[in-house]
């Protein structure tokens, strides 16, 4: 479980607090002539001689960045920290984190063509590409998109479990039934490979997530069942995917090499033909929208072979103030956790017969009469490991509409991150005790869209 360090947390959320209100306060007055209704425009459409419709869209974001905590040529440069996790990236500094262009091709009133090309440090590609076909209650959805799960974001940030779980994108066909206030969907999907981001700004100490789909040797499929039901104010949604890893690039290359106490599981000799492959994810999500104000809470549980981790955040926001017409104030609270508890015998993993029980058995290795915490077959965190952190995020956001068209927006991520460090080790190697990292991230981006 993560602890909060609530006297240095008061006093850093106290800290950004103020640098956050009065850096926004002058920019919102600096910028505010600029918000006229008589310089909006309602878009760009185009109809080419096919009598096809193209609609265009676009945005680019521009950021300033800051992340707290040690890092840099001078902290690398000290004695006895080889051991140490450090930022990357410690000074401030400036980027254009995106800049996005979006056609839609209106081929008849029930068939539709998107696209989205994104231009960023890692060159020009098709972001998202969807065939989409709708007809009366019914929506069919084919090519490469975020599962239908994932929320349209409104931080720059996301959830912890969102950029683990549906930030990624994946080729899918996907069908979604509409009945009054009930919608009930499956997907067919190549499953997303097991990869590596960044909690937020910083990309210092990344964490396991489902990554974009990609062409992989040993692609497997993923099937997914969701739906949602409204009622006045309140909307509860489900959801449940399984399908199995993707061989060797998920079970061997990520988890056998990535996590060191995998292999008290199951030994790094095991051939392919015998390893667990199982994989699985499930969730739920409850919102309530009250006085102009939005609460909401999700929760998501998975096991990757062996692996079991879940996370769950909570969330206010609102976006109507009496003052300000078009500010926009979040606060969530999240948890990532790595073996939280575990199911694989569970009816809820439809894989559970094509493992070897006693794999998952405590047993004493040694034979000294003692269970280590190697011998418990649990996950722990490792110091240098930092996908095998636990972690914890708080998200402050406050956002200004300058016009429908551009947007200001002040986002800082209070992180805790359980390195699993010990007295003990720290002291074997003559180094400081490092249980966290400090790197607290400040973000100030102005949004522009047409």
């Amino acid at each position: 479980m993560i602890r909060l360090y609530y006297p240095s947390l008061y006093n850093r959320v106290k800290k950004m607090l103020m640098k956050i209100i009065i850096k926004f306060f002058f920019l919102s007055f600096l910028f505010s002539q600029i918000n006229n209704p008589e310089n909006e425009t309602s878009g760009i459409g185009i109809t080419i001689p096919s009598g096809i419709k193209i609609e265009l869209s676009g945005e680019a974001e521009v950021e300033f960045i800051d992340v707290e905590g040690k890092g840099g040529a001078k902290y690398n440069s000290q004695n006895n920290d080889g051991f140490l996790k450090k930022i990357d990236q410690r000074s401030p500094y400036m980027q254009i984190d995106k800049s996005v262009l979006n056609f839609k091709l209106l081929y008849t009133d029930n068939l539709s063509y998107s696209l989205s090309a994104r231009f960023d440090d890692n060159g020009a590609y098709a972001d998202m590409t969807v065939l989409r076909y709708s007809s009366n209650n019914t929506v069919v959805e084919l090519g490469k998109n975020r599962p239908k799960v994932a929320l349209k974001k409104n931080t720059e940030g996301y959830p912890l479990i969102g950029t683990s779980y549906w930030k990624g994108r994946q080729y899918h066909l996907d069908i979604e039934q509409s009945m009054s206030s009930l919608n009930l969907g499956v997907s067919f999907a190549l499953k997303r490979p097991i990869g590596y981001d960044a909690v937020a700004e910083d990309k210092s100490f990344r964490m396991m997530v489902y990554d974009n789909g990609e062409k992989i040797d040993g692609q497997t499929l993923e099937i997914g069942l969701r739906g949602d039901y409204t009622y006045g104010p309140l909307k509860l949604a489900g959801w449940y995917y399984f399908g199995e890893l993707i061989d060797d690039a998920d079970w061997k290359k990520t988890l056998h090499y990535d996590f060191d106490d995998y292999t008290y599981i199951e030994p790094n000799t095991t051939l392919s033909k015998d390893a667990y492959v199982g994989h699985f994810w499930y969730g739920g999500r409850a919102e309530i929208t009250a006085m102009n104000l939005l609460l909401r809470s999700e929760y998501i549980y998975s096991e990757d072979g062996f692996l079991p981790r879940d996370g769950f955040y909570f969330e206010a926001s609102t976006k109507s103030f009496p003052v300000f017409d078009g500010l926009f104030f979040l606060v969530r609270y999240g948890q990532l956790r790595i073996d939280p508890y575990r199911i694989t015998d569970s009816f809820l993993n439809p894989y559970k017969n094509t493992y070897e029980s006693s794999l998952l058995e405590v047993e004493d290795i040694d034979g000294n009469g003692l269970i280590s915490e190697a011998e418990s077959k649990r996950f722990r965190p490792v110091l240098k490991d930092p996908n095998t952190w636990n972690r914890e995020l708080i998200t402050l956001a406050l956002g200004y509409d300058l016009t429908n068209y551009a947007q200001l927006r002040f986002e800082y991520y209070i992180l805790n991150e359980e390195t699993g460090d010990t007295e003990l080790v720290a002291g074997n190697q003559n180094r400081p005790y490092q249980p966290d990292v400090m790197d607290d991230q400040l973000l100030l981006q102005l949004r522009l869209s047409f």
